[in-house]
């Protein structure tokens, strides 16, 4: 059997998915996503708790690695998901460049990966895909990557165009940038969302985002807290209460030795490791290998730089001595908090670091519905 459009709703699956970021926008879309596919079981484990909570639009999460196409397949048809309207995902892409040739063989798996996306594209030749990635790609290989994955998909039916949308632009707080292919059969022609705030100054601020959140120490692990009171909500922070209770969950912060905390006092919002005395840094080699984003406190008035990885960045908390929770960093995501996020406190900065910002994702699903209507 074919899965059946509930309420009209159209019909997704999420390939190469992570903690389920561009899942998330595409629901808030309107979109029914019946299945999602991702290897780390943490990711799929965060997806299976946030995106099986609704029993008429519940997402079938595979807890798979997508080298083996033939046993996914096999799974989406038991399933009964033989047609959908949309493949969404992001696929690591660099691998499989012709001009890559040091990587390029078959002893290295990961090459590979965009195949797959694409060999379950060709068998499903759903109506119009959606492949995301960093931006940087655009200039990986002097552009040779996107030449291919644009021809790839050219091969297979359909017409593809690209895209580099950043987050900030669609009401994330956060200056976030990546790369989009959308592609389309039928001669449907391709559209990309038009920005929503092109005004710096209606830009949504870190403040504006997590200033609600509870007061936590260097190293806190108590989960669910309560949010802090006598604190009037902003319209984002409202919008990412949504269906929240007085607590909210994933509040865990990095534990951070003596010496790292006492160099984030001498950093002021917008500071690096530059504000920091030479004598407090000594474990450094050579500070000028220090990229900037070290030790950055965010600005509380600014949206805030792109989300990373936690420890490599050490970004701090705009006020208190201290890295970012994993709540505010997904709260600077556009994750909204009744999105519970699975693992140790590793894995769950990293699904939020690799994540698709839900409301980029939402602007993009919802230039691919009109694209279904026409």
């Amino acid at each position: 059997m074919t899965v059946k459009k509930i309420n009209c709703k159209p019909v997704a699956m999420d390939l190469f998915s992570g903690a389920g970021g561009l899942s998330e926008g595409f629901i808030m879309a309107g979109f029914h996503v019946a299945a999602s596919v991702e290897k780390n079981i943490f990711a799929a484990e965060t997806q299976r708790y946030s995106h099986t909570r609704w029993k008429q639009f519940r997402t079938k999460i595979l807890n798979e690695d997508l080298r083996d196409t033939a046993k996914v397949i096999a799974k989406f048809q038991a399933e009964g998901i033989e047609s959908v309207d949309a493949v969404i995902g992001g696929p690591p892409c660099q691998g499989f460049s012709r001009s890559n040739m040091r990587t390029r063989s078959s002893d290295n798996p990961d090459n590979g990966l965009f195949w797959h996306f694409v060999s379950i594209v060709d068998v499903y030749k759903p109506k119009v895909i959606v492949l995301e990635n960093v931006a940087d790609l655009a200039a990986f290989e002097n552009g040779e990557v996107v030449d291919e994955v644009i021809s790839a998909f050219r091969c297979i039916g359909y017409m593809v165009d690209m895209a580099i949308l950043n987050a900030v632009n669609f009401g994330v707080p956060q200056k976030r940038r990546r790369i989009f292919f959308i592609g389309t059969r039928h001669k449907i022609p391709i559209e990309f969302p038009k920005l929503e705030i092109t005004d710096p100054t209606k830009f949504v601020s870190v403040w504006e985002a997590i200033a609600d959140l509870p007061p936590l120490v260097n190293g806190n692990t108590i989960d669910e807290m309560l949010y802090r009171y006598n604190t009037s909500l902003t319209d984002y922070q409202k919008k990412m209460r949504r269906k929240a209770n007085a607590g909210v969950r994933n509040n865990m912060v990095t534990r951070n030795g003596d010496l790292v905390v006492k160099r984030y006092s001498f950093i002021p919002q917008g500071g690096n490791w530059r504000d920091i005395p030479d004598e407090l840094m000594g474990n450094y080699a050579n500070k000028e290998r220090c990229h900037q984003w070290i030790y950055r406190r965010l600005p509380e008035s600014e949206p805030a730089i792109a989300i990373t990885n936690f420890r490599k960045n050490m970004l701090i908390h705009p006020r208190e001595n201290r890295g970012l929770s994993v709540r505010e960093a997904a709260r600077l995501q556009s994750f909204p908090d009744d999105f519970i996020f699975f693992g140790g406190i590793g894995q769950q900065q990293q699904q939020v670091a690799n994540a698709v910002p839900p409301l980029l994702a939402r602007a993009v699903a919802k230039s691919v519905r009109k694209m279904l209507e026409m």
